[in-house]
């Protein structure tokens, strides 16, 4: 198992690479619509935000001791999130809204979010199952792998989001 080091740092980089996708958009671009079907970037952020938020009280809420592995459900995780060949349905309450978005505003929004897990991971016993009936019973250490390849995930979706809108 990672220690809570490796995965702040995992958890950063993954931050900082997703970050680095929509920062690069214009305010336009950010809420333009690429393709039929697709999300803004903007949206995407807003989606992040929402799951993040409700990580954040989970991580936060009650736990019990774990009786398996902390991290056990980490490469089933990896290899649904990392698979970019499949669409993933998303659950209603993390569905963004149509709204046009302030870029800064929507990017900061993301942020706070962002400290608050990192902290999280700086705080707490990684070591806990939590209760999340939607997801089972994770580990905060799965929640926080759930972050980092939630995470990685939609960066790809924003790299090509910005591809698409680059081609039109």
């Amino acid at each position: 198992m990672k220690t809570a080091n490796e995965l702040l740092l995992e958890f950063e980089a993954a931050t900082n690479a997703f970050i680095e996708k929509v920062a690069a958009l214009s305010q336009s671009e950010i809420n333009t619509v690429p393709f039929t079907g697709s999300w803004t970037a903007a949206q995407v952020i807003e989606h992040l935000c929402k799951s993040d938020d409700h990580m954040i009280k989970v991580l936060n809420g009650p736990v019990q001791p774990t009786n398996r592995p902390p991290d056990a459900g980490v490469p089933n995780l990896e290899a649904i999130f990392l698979d970019f060949s499949t669409k993933l349905p998303s659950p209603e309450f993390i569905i963004p809204s149509n709204e046009t978005f302030d870029k800064e505003s929507i990017i900061s929004r993301f942020k706070t979010g962002r400290q608050q897990i990192g902290k999280a991971i700086q705080t707490l016993d990684l070591t806990p199952t939590c209760h999340m009936p939607i997801f089972g019973e994770p580990t905060r250490f799965e929640i926080i792998t759930f972050v980092i390849v939630h995470t990685q995930r939609h960066t790809n979706q924003v790299k090509n989001i910005t591809e698409k809108l680059v081609a039109a």
